[in-house]
């Protein structure tokens, strides 16, 4: 006779298939629970990431748009005072019955843009025209002319539009 040892018997093998089947019942419940929390702050750490960089990228762009503005604003500028010297020779020479040598044509331009504006009390925007070509021209402090436009230093209207070409000023 042979006998079985007692964790062969069909009721030992029963109940030992039965606490590994819980057992994976019980890792399977952890395990779903684990990966949750993983994902999560796996997600939490990328969405941080992106805003990061986001920010990042925003910053740079920012720094570049004002770069460019002001680079762009100061060629503006010194473009638009040799085309505003060019353009007012033109009409003086243009308006005058004299013919003038080519070398007094900028005591001309001088003499011609400072009778406009002694004689006028305002000032029509021309474009290109900057608060400080506007200030070069008249003769007059640009806070004097944004006090009395109620402009800003900076060259914006009260309402805050900018300053623009045809805008009539008041110089007095």
């Amino acid at each position: 006779m042979s006998t079985k040892e007692p964790w062969n018997n069909e009721i030992y093998r029963g109940m030992k298939e039965e606490s590994t089947e819980m057992k994976r019942h019980d890792r399977g419940r952890d395990e779903s629970k684990r990966p949750l929390t993983t994902r999560f702050l796996t997600f939490l750490v990328i969405l941080m990431f992106i805003l990061v960089g986001l920010a990042i990228g925003f910053i740079l762009w920012n720094n570049q748009v004002q770069n460019t503005a002001s680079i762009a604003k100061s060629f503006h500028q010194s473009s638009s005072v040799v085309k505003t010297e060019e353009s007012t020779s033109q009409a003086a020479a243009s308006s005058s019955t004299e013919a003038t040598p080519p070398a007094s044509s900028s005591s001309t331009v001088a003499s011609s843009s400072s009778s406009s504006v002694e004689s006028g009390t305002t000032y029509t925007i021309a474009t290109g025209d900057y608060p400080s070509t506007i200030a070069a021209k008249t003769g007059i402090p640009w806070e004097t002319i944004a006090s009395l436009n109620g402009i800003t230093a900076d060259g914006y209207n009260a309402d805050g539009s900018a300053i623009h070409a045809g805008q009539v000023l008041k110089l007095k």
